[in-house]
């Protein structure tokens, strides 16, 4: 349905920002299984090479979109270019123009009690039609009733906010149950939606260190992920570059 370049054997949609606005929306209709969008960047990348039913989820979801600048950079270099980094702070306050333009209605679903109630609070104050929300903290022997509680609501639009893979594999497992249109996979975004997190300034942004901002808010959990992990992702692109070359 949208344009996709073949990137590390992973299907990925060149959007734009704009075009992304414009595809969310349409994903929404009803329909089961209910669709799936979700965000790659270099950390996820190097999870799809060790860990298969991740990469199978990726290569079989509706929308997989680059989330970080690294992805956006390691296409250009491997002969399948994208438009740009399609990361949803960068675009999330014109899509709930859309949102609420379309009566489109939400359930926010992932974090901490506090995090996604505060979520939940700043998005309906924006006039977005929250349906219902709660934490990402449940045991699987609850799963049914989590369930249970997005379909007495029907949303058109569920977003989950669980960190990956955790998350598209949850939607995964269930979203021949779940009755909604479209469930999209956001890993921390509600903790920057909520204020519990501060963006990187805008010139870190431009520059695509948005990921050395929040090493340095949280060193002690990510320094692995970014500098070894960085260090992993290169090694994937350049191993692919030189045993396949560019994509042309």
């Amino acid at each position: 349905m949208y344009k996709y370049v073949n990137f590390l054997k992973l299907k990925l949609n060149a959007l734009t920002r704009e075009e992304m606005i414009n595809a969310l929306p349409e994903l929404c209709k009803k329909g089961r299984p209910a669709k799936t969008a979700i965000y790659i960047n270099a950390h996820c990348v190097n999870m799809s090479f060790s860990d298969k039913e991740y990469r199978s989820i990726l290569n079989t979801a509706e929308l997989v979109y680059a989330g970080g600048q690294g992805v956006v950079w390691a296409a250009g270099f491997l002969g399948c270019p994208i438009p740009e980094r399609v990361n949803i702070l960068d675009f999330f306050e014109r899509l709930i123009e859309r949102l609420i333009d379309k009566k489109i209605t939400v359930y926010l679903l992932g974090n901490t009690r506090e995090v996604v109630e505060k979520t939940e609070s700043i998005l309906k104050n924006k006039g977005v039609d929250i349906v219902g929300a709660r934490d990402g903290f449940f045991p699987e022997s609850e799963c049914a009733e989590v369930i249970k509680e997005i379909n007495k609501v029907k949303p058109d639009l569920l977003i989950v906010g669980m960190g990956a893979p955790k998350q598209e594999k949850w939607i995964k497992a269930h979203s021949d149950k779940l009755d909604a249109g479209l469930c999209w996979a956001v890993g921390a975004t509600f903790e920057w939606i909520s204020g519990y997190r501060k963006r990187a300034p805008a010139w870190m942004i431009r520059l695509g260190l948005e990921w050395l901002h929040r090493l340095l808010q949280q060193p002690g959990r990510l320094w692995k992920r970014y500098i070894f992990g960085n260090i992993i992702f290169i090694y994937h692109v350049l191993n692919w570059r030189i045993k396949h070359g560019k994509n042309i």
